[in-house]
């Protein structure tokens, strides 16, 4: 992700911020998804009950509870045999505001990123590899010269 062009970003920027940030949430890493995301994301998700969330520290209890020591030795929590995986699949960027174009120009303030997205894991015990579908819509925000995430929606 870069911030050339004095805050001027590309789709690729958009999809690479977005793939860092699931990167981050497949691999427990807070310190990460908290750089890329504003404190006061709104979201709405199967978590919430698809009820609006706003703030960070909803999600942040989710990372605290996979890496508590309570949890890992729990009988029924089992760890990924290999490293989670979550890829986009189909995204499309939408820029919003700001001047912007539909040939993903980046000069706009903000961008809405759509895409399927596929949870694969595999633990001890399956049969297989299991694959999880949802979609998923994030906003990211242009915020002085950064892309950071203000919102996503996931069903």
């Amino acid at each position: 992700m870069s911030s050339k062009n004095q805050g001027v970003f590309t789709n690729q920027d958009v999809i690479d911020a977005n793939q860092k940030i699931l990167d981050a949430i497949a691999s427990g890493d807070f310190a990460t998804y908290q750089d890329l995301t504003a404190s006061d994301i709104t979201a709405i998700e199967p978590e919430s009950k698809g009820y609006p969330v706003h703030g960070i520290n909803f999600h942040k209890y989710y990372f605290d509870l996979y890496s508590h020591p309570k949890m890992t030795q729990r009988k029924e929590y089992q760890q990924p045999i290999i490293t989670n995986v979550i890829t986009m699949s189909n995204p499309h960027v939408r820029w919003l505001g700001g001047g912007c174009c539909s040939d993903g120009c980046g000069k706009g303030t903000a961008a809405v990123l759509t895409y399927v997205r596929l949870d694969q894991t595999m633990t001890e015990g399956d049969d297989g590899p299991t694959t999880k579908t949802m979609s998923e819509t994030r906003v990211w925000e242009n915020r002085d010269g950064k892309l950071i995430n203000v919102h996503f929606h996931k069903s």
